[in-house]
């Protein structure tokens, strides 16, 4: 278990900066932060650590900042030390930090390029998916944002240029995304994640040429949204094994997503399929298919408290029989402050898909029960 000391400097950090953070706004700087820490207990498989004996190895904090040079040009970034079991392992690093010009802008519309380390937009949470207030449970939704997998480095930021566009009216809003990425190295943590035992005989993995594309819409002032995003990843792998001294895997499509607000209630579905390619030189290639969605329902009780419930289900469209998943969850989340965020999640889960592979030494069971806990703070 990585260390509890660690954790609690990283927030007794941001938490002392947080003190700052309030009145930190003047010379067009605005300084921003968020931390929490979960608890995990589960059964089947271990979630995040040693579960199955409670784990306390989920933990996020960031300080993020936004600089206004002038009314065309800012510069925003962030720092985020996240640790979620072996799929993460807590290290400090830029998560993003980027160069923002609005070439065009009048009072219905607007064209930038962003220049740097970017946010992908992907689905409704790619973009805010760290911060525990802002997401839909203390897990996303695995079906759509492979949360579990550890894949969080691939889909979250590109490093590259992001051209984006907007136009409003005065109920309705459009706006419009286009990331293109440049090749880069990919850590350790992530190979592992990708490639499981397989990444023994790996001895580097790049990242090249990333793309995603978002449209999305919003009516009646946000009461109803919907986005549709897409995305085109390729992955390639220096091995020491004799007859396939590179494993390529290429990875593409689309999410589709909607939500609709009552006064009370809120529905959120997204749907994706994703064709994904192997090339293992001799050894062969081979093509599948994920599909995957979810639906959830929030249902608010106050301001301060609300309740949710959610299913998600992914297979493999010709293989259903042997790779479908489908998880439940039920949970609350209570903001007894502005700034202060406690949530509880139950999770029961039927299959593999989603399940953190290194977190159980390669051994997955088919059925898992989750209790999530977590404290979040942000300012």
């Amino acid at each position: 278990m990585k260390s509890l000391s660690i954790k609690l400097y990283w927030a007794t950090a941001l938490l002392s900066i947080a003190n700052v953070g309030h009145t930190l706004d003047y010379a067009g700087v605005q300084l921003h932060g968020f931390a929490s820490q979960g608890y995990f207990l589960s059964d089947g498989n271990n979630f995040y650590g040693d579960s199955q004996r409670g784990s306390s190895e989920f933990m996020e904090a960031g300080i993020n900042a936004n600089w206004l040079a002038n009314n065309k040009l800012n510069v925003a970034g962030q720092l985020l030390t996240r640790d979620a079991g072996a799929t993460d392992n807590g290290s400090v690093k830029i998560d993003y930090l980027f160069a923002d010009y609005k070439a065009i802008e009048n009072e219905l519309s607007g064209l930038g390029f962003r220049l740097g380390r970017v946010r992908n937009a992907y689905g409704f949470y790619n973009e805010t998916r760290d911060v525990l207030v802002t997401r839909p449970s203390i897990l996303m939704p695995q079906a759509i944002y492979y949360e579990g997998n550890g894949l969080r480095e691939l889909l979250f930021s590109s490093d590259g240029a992001q051209l984006y566009s907007y136009w409003d009216d005065s109920e309705n809003s459009t706006s419009f995304s286009l990331t293109l990425g440049r090749n880069k190295s990919l850590s350790k943590d992530v190979i592992a994640n990708i490639l499981g035992g397989t990444s023994q005989i790996v001895a580097r993995g790049n990242l090249n040429y990333p793309l995603f594309a978002q449209l999305s819409h919003n009516i009646a002032g946000g009461r109803s949204r919907i986005a549709l995003s897409m995305f085109d990843i390729g992955l390639e792998f220096d091995t020491n094994f004799q007859g396939a001294s590179s494993l390529d895997l290429y990875a593409n499509g689309y999410v589709l997503s909607a939500q609709h607000n009552l006064q009370r209630w809120s529905f959120t579905g997204e749907y994706s399929l994703t064709t994904v390619k192997f090339e293992a030189g001799q050894l062969g290639s081979a093509t599948t298919e994920i599909e995957a969605s979810y639906l959830q329902a929030k249902y608010r009780i106050s301001p301060a408290l609300s309740v949710h419930g959610r299913i998600e289900y992914s297979a493999t469209p010709d293989r259903r029989n042997q790779t479908d998943t489908q998880h439940l969850m039920f949970g609350l989340k209570w903001s007894p402050t502005a700034n202060w965020t406690v949530a509880a999640d139950l999770y029961g889960m039927r299959g593999t898909s989603g399940i953190p592979e290194i977190d159980n030494a390669g051994q997955t069971n088919e059925r898992t029960e989750l209790l999530a806990l977590m404290l979040g703070y942000h300012f």
